[in-house]
Parts: C-alpha cells; structure tokens; sequence
C-alpha cells in the first residue's frame, strides 16, 4: 500500500473531483462516499463533488450538478458519463476519483463490484428465457461498454477494491494489472455500532416490532432485494427456521413481490418489512443474525455492522465480505444455489447467536474496519497520485 507523501502541505492543498450520479441516503456505497469526502475535508483537501443532484448544506464542500437528459434506463449511464467527462475536460490537473464508469478519471472505486461478473452470477439463477433477455438487453450491452472503455483507457491510474473478490474479477474479466488494484475495505463507525448500543437498545425495539425475547429474529439488509438474496432469505427461513421472525430494512422496485412471496409460503405473520432507514442500528440491537445471501455483492458494510453488533452472519460465496464472515465460522458461508447449504448456514447462525462467546469473537473481528484505516489508506493513495502527477508535469 502506498505511504504518504509529505510533499502535500495543508498550506497547498489538492483538488480531488469525486463522480457519483446519484447520490442516496440509504446507498451502503454513497455512505462510503460521504464518509470519503468528509474526512478529506478534514484534512484539508478541497474536495468537489460531481453529481446529479447532493441534497447537503456543507459549504465546504463544491458541489458541481451534472444532470442531463435522463430519458431510458438503457442510455442514462452513458448519457451522464458522456456530460461528466465533458465538465472534467475543463479541470485540468485535477485528480478526479469516479463511483461511476467514466472513461475520464484517475481513480475508480469499484464499490458497486464489476458489471460483468455481476452478470456472471445472474445468468446461473435464469431459465433460458431470461439468459436472451439479458443478452439483448440494451442496458447491460451499455454498461458493459462503459466499463470497457474505462479499464482499457490510458488515464486510468489505479482501481480502488473493497474485497479481494472483486479485485479477482477485474483481472478475470479485463486483465487489469494486479499493481494497479488497490485493496481498501469499507469502514464502519465502531463506536457507534457496538455491542454497548446492542445492549441498550434490544428489548425497546423488540418490544415496538412487537416481538417477544424468547424469539430468533433474523435480520436482512439491502437494497435491490433480488441481487441482495432476499427471496431465498423467505424461502430458507419458512423452510427451516419455523419460529424465526423475518425483519427487512432497505428498499426495492418491487416489495409487494417479496410480501407476496413471504404470505405464500406461511410468513406473512413472522415478516416486518420496515423499508429504507437512515439508521439501522435499532434492527442490528433487535436481531439474532443477519442473513445476506446475496447473487453478487462487491462488499456489503452491513455484514461488518452486523458483526460489530456481535451478530453472526449467513452470506454466499458470491459476497466480497466472505472471508471476513468465515473467520466466525466457515459453515456460515455456501453457493447461493445451495438451499439445502443455506439451510444449514443459517442453523449454525442461529446455535452460534445461543453461544454469549460468539458476541466478543464477531465484534473482534469488526474491529479491523474502522473508518480511520479506510481513509488513511486512500489518503496514501491520492497523495502518491499527486505527487507522481507533479514529477510528470515537470
């Protein structure tokens, strides 16, 4: 990892341009963002943001809007990375990091993984029917040529991965150099979620969802509940956890499809959908573990806030955050086409939330994902970027 350079003096401070097009309060990948953002500010950094639209008051901080013509799904991607690179034509000498695929930037943060192993993992769950679809679909024509364009494209310095996954991908799929690929795991407010703020905030949640100590409750977090498992989240607990309550914080296109499917199958009186929140914390207190089997999912921050809350964790091999889970125990971890894998994940996470010890082993294992070691580490990055950007231009 590169170190500092103590070239960079608050006195002369960088200009860093970040690219995210839209900008959610409730995006795990936004939060990562804002955290960034914050903290360089902190540091003396004068950080610009270039967006569709930032709903935030911080004056510090130059928001630049970049909202063209939305029209269909299949062209908005291209549509606003086309608009953003023409406005970063004209900042020369800016070291511009995109959470976006621009073709324009220094610095990409693979936060959202890579498009086409994303699509690798959704082919294994179509019928033949939904394999054409995704063939001829428009949208993912584009975004794959997007990504192209990026990763091939000379101006492109250095990728930012949050798992060792999606840093296999990138090289699989592109052949990105391996040097080039810059591991940096989210971080998480460890004070903030903890198995303090577990203690003391159990039983008041339990008691407003209206559900009795002596229950499991497990949790799901996500948006995008297909991409994120939750399907098979209903599926594995009215199979197997008859007594398990089901809560889900996050939002979806489509949750009358998943209340559907959860009265289906027996659910409907164990399922709390609680939608998007901008604090979790109460849910993570509540809860016994998180389930998270996800189809592709570059690195979910909620599984290091489940942790540090003490919980264990059911996720996939598809998951960035799968080596992360398997220090707690390997069986919490399967193929997301194993139900009857997920079936037995999912008992170990209920026998290992029984066990008080199973608490201080996750939490330790969270403790390695502070916000702090997230930002110094990126930090060493930008600078060493500056730096060399300055050795050239002279």
């Amino acid at each position: 990892m590169p170190q500092p350079n103590p070239s960079v003096q608050p006195d002369d401070p960088p200009k860093i341009v970040f690219v995210r097009q839209q900008f959610s309060s409730f995006g795990g990948a936004e939060l990562i963002l804002d955290r960034t953002l914050t903290a360089l500010n902190s540091r003396h950094y004068k950080v610009a943001l270039i967006a569709r639209s930032w709903h935030d008051d911080r004056k510090s901080i130059e928001f630049i809007p970049c909202d063209p013509p939305k029209l269909m799904r299949p062209f908005r991607e291209m549509m606003f990375a086309r608009a953003a690179c023409r406005m970063i034509e004209k900042m020369p000498g800016t070291l511009v990091q995109a959470h976006e695929r621009i073709s324009c930037c220094d610095i990409f943060r693979a936060g959202d993984g890579v498009h086409a192993a994303y699509l690798e993992q959704k082919l294994r769950t179509e019928t033949a029917l939904g394999k054409a679809a995704i063939g001829f679909s428009l949208f993912h024509r584009n975004t794959l040529k997007l990504e192209r364009e990026m990763f091939s494209s000379p101006r492109l310095k250095a990728v930012i991965v949050n798992s060792e996954m999606v840093a296999g991908d990138l090289v699989r799929h592109y052949g990105y150099p391996r040097e080039r690929i810059h591991f940096v795991p989210n971080g998480i407010d460890l004070q903030r979620f903890s198995l303090a703020a577990r203690e003391r905030l159990r039983m008041e949640t339990r008691k407003k969802l209206g559900i009795a100590e002596n229950k499991s409750v497990i949790l799901f977090v996500g948006s995008g509940f297909e991409r994120k498992g939750l399907g098979l989240t209903i599926e594995t607990i009215a199979e197997s956890a008859k007594n398990a309550e089901l809560v889900v914080i996050g939002r979806d296109r489509t949750p009358g499809k998943f209340l559907a499917q959860a009265k289906r199958m027996g659910l409907a009186d164990r399922f709390h959908l609680i939608g998007a929140i901008t604090d979790p914390l109460p849910y993570y207190a509540a809860a016994d573990a998180l389930m998270l089997p996800s189809i592709y999912d570059p690195f979910p921050s909620t599984v290091i806030e489940a942790l540090a809350c003490g919980l264990p964790v059911v996720t996939t091999t598809g998951c960035g955050a799968r080596d992360i889970v398997r220090q707690l125990e390997s069986a919490l971890v399967c193929d997301a086409l194993d139900r009857k894998g997920l079936t037995e994940a999912l008992a170990c996470a209920l026998d290992l939330a029984a066990i008080s010890e199973t608490r201080n082993t996750a939490r330790n294992i969270a403790e390695a994902f502070g916000i702090d070691p997230m930002i110094d580490r990126m930090v060493a990055l930008y600078d060493n970027l500056i730096a060399a950007g300055a050795r050239i231009a002279q």
